[in-house]
């Protein structure tokens, strides 16, 4: 099943094309890494995919039922209701974490589906326990962000999208803000959820990472998809010049 179908998807800013006739789709199961060099539209994509800026042009559906069209050259968009509908189909996990600084850990976890979901108090509360559990942080439940190191912030993050029950996880840059050593506990954690086959897509710069866990990966640069495939031939063997300049920089 297609749980995401973009079709040429165009976006500008301030006249400046950052993405340009974008489409690609993401099956079930499947975990696709997004890499390329910076300003080269990776994050723009995924932050229209969730909603998050406006697509100036072009389609997306989510489970195969369409969300936005694309009409005379412009893309529209759907009633809040429909809107609301489409959001639960996927949660993002940010490079900076976006935690509420005035909510423990556990409440940070558990507002949303308690308050935006309207699903029962106590279900919620034993789930975000179980899956803080799993994360590793059983023992931070009432500490505040201000608390914690930025790689336990980055796994209540996690843990809070999760606990959203979405049919896929995006993530932006999730190890940017954070440094070596805590970083590799991230993407173990993201090592455990693609073994658990849950959908995601990941723009990082872990090439390393994005070759071990993906499915496909995706090169962009300059607002385009410039190459895809399995990550051993992307990675191992780029056909497109581009890419090829791009991992002979970070193999440097």
């Amino acid at each position: 099943m297609k749980l995401l179908e973009i079709k040429n998807l165009s976006k500008s800013f301030d006249g400046k094309k950052v993405l340009e006739d974008i489409s690609l789709t993401v099956e079930k199961g499947e975990v696709v890494s997004i890499i390329g060099p910076s300003g080269s539209g990776k994050s723009t994509l995924l932050r229209c995919a969730a909603f998050l800026e406006n697509m100036d042009d072009g389609e997306l559906s989510y489970c195969e039922k369409q969300v936005v069209r694309s009409e005379n050259g412009r893309a529209i968009y759907p009633s809040k209701a429909e809107m609301k509908l489409a959001k639960e189909k996927f949660s993002l996990v940010f490079q900076n974490f976006n935690l509420f600084p005035h909510y423990n850990v556990l409440k940070n976890v558990s507002d949303a589906p308690i308050h935006v979901m309207k699903r029962n108090k106590e279900e919620v509360l034993e789930e975000s326990r179980q899956i803080l559990k799993k994360v590793g942080l059983e023992d931070k439940m009432t500490a505040y962000p201000c608390e914690l190191s930025g790689g336990q912030q980055q796994r209540v993050a996690i843990a809070r999208a999760l606990v959203m029950n979405p049919d896929m996880l995006y993530f932006d840059e999730p190890t940017s803000a954070l440094d070596p050593e805590i970083t590799a506990g991230i993407l173990r954690i993201m090592k455990e959820l693609a073994e658990d086959k849950m959908t995601m897509v990941i723009v990082t710069h872990e090439i390393d990472f994005a070759k071990a866990v993906s499915d496909r990966v995706i090169f962009m640069d300059g607002g385009f998809i410039v190459e895809q495939g399995k990550p051993e031939d992307v990675i191992d063997n780029p056909e497109n010049e581009r890419t090829k300049a791009f991992l002979k920089k970070l193999s440097i």
